[in-house]
């Protein structure tokens, strides 16, 4: 059965960034084809991608992240993460869907999704 979309899971945060932005990349790639359902989830560490820096890696990441939202595909947070960081879903202009990671996984499998962790 083909697949009918990769769900993109960032969970490498600043201390591994080349990981995360490779990952953000391919996500960027391919909801730029627009061929292929694209969604996006920040969890864990990556979470920390939402707190303002300036590093060129941070600015870089989260340009990326901006691009696969402005593209239409859903960015997600996990909640959980989130809270625990004292974060809010959002970054600079960007306002993100607050979503529990294993209630969201489990959807987009169900559907024929396919998960790729970063």
């Amino acid at each position: 059965m083909a697949s009918k979309g990769v769900l993109y899971i960032i969970i490498s945060g600043p201390n591994d960034y080349q990981r995360a932005i490779e990952g953000l990349r391919m996500a960027e790639y391919q909801a730029g084809e627009g061929t292929h359902g694209v969604a996006l989830m920040l969890q864990g560490e990556g979470t920390e991608w939402l707190r303002d820096g300036n590093e060129d890696y941070r600015k870089e990441i989260q340009t990326s992240i901006g691009v696969v939202h402005e593209l239409g595909s859903p960015v997600f947070i996990c909640g959980a993460s989130k809270n625990e960081r004292g974060l809010t879903a959002s970054m600079k202009d960007y306002q993100f869907t607050n979503s529990s990671a294993p209630k969201r996984i489990s959807q987009v499998v169900s559907k024929g999704w396919q998960l790729a962790i970063f």
